[in-house]
């Protein structure tokens, strides 16, 4: 074959690969099209195979070496590294994270009423009869009582203005004990999660009873409503990682146990470790805005906060149609 005939029989073929790589270079190979990166591929591969019978057939010829710099050029394009920290923590919030979420909604949704009906059960007794919370929440919450008496909750008293960045801290401290403590007990084939989920609810119902009773409900779901949304999201989301945790021990499924425990333990790790700045979101909320007691920032807060994470938790990370 003449090297003439050689480049007019290919030569349209490597012009739209050129094309190819220099659209996937400039505006990155993700947002390419399905059909794009199959035909990219497929010109690549033909690229390489025209380039080895050039060196064999038309050695040292200009062809030889301008399809040696379009292989090279292709090859880094396609292969190409990523900046591994930045591209991977991009990566995981805006997709592994908001997929995972998705997954294991069932077991975020179990853990929700798993809490929420002791609570909602526990508030109502103690709505009623405050003496039930000897029972429920134990000799202890007795103390609240002459507080919630003069009108006060325990609250005003912890969360001053000069207290409130040390309150802060030890929020989201607490806050971040509790979740991974709920997100750890699924190695107990979820049974200390179950247990957190459990205690957790007996004793937000049943403060929230004990208040309304005394006439300050309104004013305990004030303060709590700014931060709650992603706090209480956030206690269900790990709570659910680990009931995935224990169902995987409990009932692992056509794979074997210790491969169906690898897995669940994967999905509810990106779990907790994805909550961790959602939970400092929610203490600076809880430190800094919740203890103004204002009734339209905690609802600017309760609302912007919640539009702002289930719109990334249910919107992020779905595949298009051209992705596949």
């Amino acid at each position: 074959m003449r090297v003439e005939t050689f480049i007019e029989a290919n030569q349209a073929n490597w012009e739209l690969l050129t094309a190819l790589v220099e659209r996937a270079a400039g505006n990155g190979i993700r947002r390419m099209k399905a059909d794009e990166l199959e035909q990219l591929g497929e010109l690549y591969r033909a690229a390489t195979s025209d380039f080895a019978l050039a060196q064999r057939d038309f050695a040292g010829h200009p062809v030889v070496s301008y399809l040696n710099q379009l292989v090279a050029k292709s090859h880094g394009v396609i292969y190409r590294g990523r900046p591994a920290a930045a591209w991977n923590m991009l990566e995981f919030f805006a997709v592994t994270f908001p997929r995972t979420f998705r997954k294991l909604a069932p077991f975020t949704v179990a853990a929700f009423l798993i809490l929420m009906v002791p609570a909602v059960v526990n508030g109502i007794l103690i709505g009623r009869d405050p003496e039930a919370l000897e029972w429920t929440l134990g000799e202890d919450a007795r103390e609240l009582i002459p507080l919630l008496e003069r009108g006060r909750l325990w609250i005003d008293d912890t969360l001053t203005e000069d207290e409130r960045p040390a309150a802060s801290a030890f929020i989201m401290t607490n806050n971040i004990q509790v979740s991974l403590l709920a997100f750890a007990g699924g190695a107990s084939a979820g049974l200390v999660t179950l247990y957190v989920l459990v205690i957790n609810g007996l004793s937000l119902g049943g403060l929230m009873g004990l208040t309304f009773y005394y006439g300050l409900g309104w004013r305990l779901t004030n303060f709590v409503i700014g931060h709650g949304v992603i706090e209480l999201t956030v206690i269900f989301m790990t709570a659910g990682a680990g009931l995935r945790i224990g169902w995987a021990i409990v009932r692992p499924g056509p794979v074997s146990r210790k491969d169906a425990l690898f897995l669940a333990t994967r999905e509810a790790f990106t779990l907790a470790v994805g909550a961790v700045p959602l939970l400092i979101v929610a203490g600076l909320i809880e430190a800094f805005i919740s203890p103004l007691f204002n009734p339209l920032y905690s609802i600017l807060a309760a609302a912007l906060s919640g539009a702002l994470m289930f719109g990334w938790l249910l919107g992020k990370g779905r595949r298009t149609k051209e992705q596949g």
